[in-house]
């Protein structure tokens, strides 16, 4: 979702007094866990408590609003970037900086039913994604193959 500096304060301020703010998902990039309509609820949170497989909410150079896992934190030119990636990609996404970070996803809901992300579920999928790197391939080949079987039967 493309979100203007405005959206991403209101977005900032909205955690700081309610402690929470839910935000509709849209997108594959999180597939199979995260569905287009998906209502994914994110906290605020300092980066130093982050782990391995968080799903963290910001903003990218681009102005938009995304949720990918937190892989690792690496250092550039002195300064710590942390390094995310959506769970159906093959690529990590550009390393953010500390600003760009708005919050931790810290359940999903679908429909009526509603996931924690320390849920046993929820939390074994995120160890599968971080430990078994081919999965996102994976996911990832299905998607195009589903995008391209589509396509063909638009045509005919």
């Amino acid at each position: 979702m493309q979100a203007s500096g405005q959206t991403v304060l209101a977005i900032r301020r909205v955690l700081a007094s309610q402690g929470y703010v839910d935000i509709p998902s849209h997108g594959v990039s999180m597939f199979p866990l995260i569905r287009t309509g998906n209502i994914c609820r994110f906290e605020p949170f300092s980066p130093e408590y982050l782990r391995v497989g968080d799903i963290l909410l910001y903003v990218s150079d681009n102005g938009v609003l995304v949720g990918h896992r937190y892989h690792r934190q690496v250092e550039d030119r002195g300064q710590v970037r942390f390094i995310c990636k959506g769970d159906s990609q093959e690529q990590d996404d550009p390393p953010l900086r500390k600003e760009q970070l708005i919050g931790r996803m810290i359940s999903i809901r679908k429909g009526s039913v509603e996931l924690r992300v320390d849920g046993l579920l929820l939390a074994g999928w995120g160890k599968i994604m971080i430990r078994l790197p081919f999965v996102s391939t994976c996911i990832h080949l299905y998607l195009r193959a589903v995008r391209k079987l589509r396509g063909m039967k638009a045509v005919t």
